[in-house]
C-alpha cells in the first residue's frame, strides 16, 4: 500500500501535509481553511473577469450590446427556426445566418456565425425557450445550466466522497471557478452542462448496478456525438451491455420524436450537413476555426505547428492508436475489477474522449471535472495517499491556470490546456494499471494466500 503524501484525518477535517513548512506557517490547512480559499478565489474571479470589466463598459458608455452570449444566439435560432419553418429548413445554412444575424448581429464585422450542426432534437428542446424573448431566454437557459452542472457533479461526488460534506463542498467551488466553465459556457450560453449531467448521472446509476438506467442517462449525450466517441466502446470493452442497450434505447427515442416532427427527411439532411460542418473544423483538413479554442490533440497540434502537415498528422495518428490501445486493454482488464477500478475506466475514458477527438472546443473540456472527482474518489477507496496528493495537486493546478492559459491562447493563438490534461490522462492510466492489477481474481488468491 502507498502510504506517503497527503492523508486526511477522518475525525477532524485537517489535512495533513508531510512537507509542510510548520515552523514557518504553522499547522497545515485543513478543508474547512481550504473552502474559505476557494471559495474566495471564486468570489474573486467573479469580479475580475465580469464585474469590473462590466462596470468599465457602463462607465464608457459602451452599454451591453456588444457583450451579448453570441454563443447562446445558436441555439435560440435553431429554436426560433423550429418554432417558425418546418424542421427540414433546419440545415438551411443560408437561413440559420439570417435567423441568427436577425436576434443579435454578429459583432465581429470581418466574421459571421459558422453552421450550428446539432442533431433535430437539440432544436425540438430549444423551441421551447425561443418561445420568449432572447434576454430572459438566455438567463432562463444560464439557471437550467448551473443547475445541470451542479447536478452532475453532485451525482458523481455522492459515490466518491459520501458523507463528506467540506471535500463536496471544495469540489464545487474549483468546479465553479473553472474557466471553461465560468468563461467558456455560463457565460456565453453554451449546453456543455448537458454531457456533465448526463456522465455525472450514468455514474451514479452504473454504482447502484442499474447499467440499462446508466445507458439511458447517456443517451443524453447524443447531441453531440464526438464525445461519444470512446465511451460507448467504453461500455462494450467493459461487458457493460445493459448500459449500451439503455443508450441505444434512449437515442432511439430521441431520433423518434425528431422523426415524428420533422418527418424521414430530417436525417438525410442532417448528414449532409455535418458534411459542411466538417470543412468549418477542419476534420479533413485546415480548420477555418480559431484553434486556440480547441483542447483536442489534433487541433493543438495544428495549432504548434502551423497548419496540418504530413508530420503533424503522422504524429497525431502515431500517438491517438498508442494511447486508445493503451486504454482500450486496461478497459477490458478493468471489467472484473471493483469500484475504484470502474471508477477509474469512466474518469480516464473522460479525459481521452477530450485529447483523443477531432473536435472539442474548450467549454467541453468542463467533462474533466467529473473525470477528476472520479480519480480521487477511486484513489481515496485505494487509500493510495502518494498518488491521491500528486492527482489532487495536478487537478487543482489545471483548475487554477485555466486562466491564464486562457490568456496565453488569446495572445499565442495555441492552447495549452491540453499538456495538462494529457499529464492529468497518463496518471489516470497508470492509476488505472495499478488497480486494475491489485484487484484482479489472481491477485487477490496470491494475497490472501500471503
Amino acid at each position: 500500500m502507498d502510504d506517503a503524501g497527503l492523508a486526511v484525518d477522518q475525525e477532524s477535517p485537517r489535512t495533513s501535509f508531510p512537507s509542510w513548512p510548520t515552523r514557518v506557517l504553522g499547522p497545515p490547512p485543513g478543508l474547512k481553511e481550504l473552502n474559505v480559499a476557494a471559495w474566495a478565489w471564486l468570489a474573486a474571479m467573479l469580479v475580475q473577469q465580469f464585474c469590473v470589466p462590466l462596470l468599465l463598459r457602463i462607465k464608457a458608455g459602451a452599454g451591453l450590446t456588444h457583450i451579448f452570449p453570441s454563443d447562446f444566439v445558436y441555439f435560440y435560432g435553431i429554436g426560433h427556426i423550429a418554432n417558425s419553418y418546418p424542421l427540414t429548413r433546419l440545415y438551411d445554412y443560408g437561413l440559420q445566418l439570417k435567423t441568427f444575424n436577425e436576434i443579435f448581429p454578429y459583432p465581429l464585422p470581418e466574421g459571421a456565425y459558422g453552421p450550428s450542426p446539432y442533431p433535430p432534437f437539440v432544436a425540438l428542446f430549444f423551441s421551447l425557450i425561443a418561445r420568449v424573448s432572447v434576454v430572459p431566454a438566455f438567463f432562463l437557459w444560464a439557471g437550467v445550466s448551473l443547475a445541470l452542472y451542479l447536478a452532475g457533479i453532485a451525482s458523481a461526488a455522492k459515490g466518491s466522497f459520501p458523507g463528506e460534506r467540506l471535500k463536496v463542498a471544495l469540489i464545487f467551488s474549483l468546479a465553479l471557478s473553472f474557466c471553461p466553465f465560468l468563461l467558456r459556457t455560463l457565460a456565453t450560453g453554451q449546453i456543455s452542462t448537458l454531457a456533465v449531467f448526463a456522465v455525472g448521472l450514468a455514474v451514479m446509476l452504473d454504482r447502484d448496478s442499474r447499467q440499462f438506467s446508466s445507458g439511458l442517462a447517456l443517451s443524453i449525450m447524443a447531441y453531440k456525438p464526438t464525445l461519444l466517441l470512446l465511451l460507448i466502446p467504453m461500455l462494450l470493452l467493459t461487458r457493460r451491455f445493459k448500459a449500451f442497450g439503455g443508450f441505444i434505447t434512449g437515442s432511439a427515442l430521441l431520433a423518434a420524436a425528431a422523426t415524428a416532427f420533422g418527418g424521414i427527411q430530417i436525417w438525410p439532411a442532417y448528414v449532409h450537413f455535418l458534411s459542411v460542418f466538417g470543412q468549418f473544423v477542419g476534420f479533413k483538413g485546415q480548420s477555418t476555426y480559431n484553434l486556440s479554442l480547441y483542447v483536442d490533440v489534433k487541433s493543438f497540434v495544428q495549432a504548434v505547428s502551423g497548419g496540418w502537415s504530413s508530420a503533424g498528422m503522422v504524429l497525431f495518428i502515431s500517438m491517438s492508436i498508442a494511447m486508445a490501445a493503451w486504454l482500450a486493454v486496461l478497459l477490458w482488464k478493468s471489467a472484473k475489477s471493483g469500484g475504484p477500478a470502474q471508477s477509474l475506466a469512466w474518469a480516464a475514458t473522460l479525459t481521452w474522449t477530450l485529447l483523443l477527438n477531432v473536435y472539442v472546443p474548450i467549454y467541453d473540456s468542463v467533462l474533466f471535472v467529473i473525470a477528476a472527482v472520479l480519480t480521487l474518489g477511486a484513489l481515496r477507496d485505494l487509500e493510495w495517499k502518494a498518488a491521491m496528493g500528486r492527482m489532487s495537486f495536478l487537478a487543482v493546478l489545471i483548475g487554477v491556470t485555466s486562466w491564464e492559459l486562457e490568456k496565453i491562447a488569446l495572445d499565442k493563438g495555441i492552447q495549452f490546456l491540453p499538456i495538462l490534461l494529457a499529464m492529468f490522462g497518463l496518471g489516470q492510466l497508470y492509476i488505472l494499471h495499478r488497480a486494475v492489477r491489485q484487484e484482479s481474481p489472481q491477485m487477490a488468491h496470491l494475497l490472501d494466500v500471503v
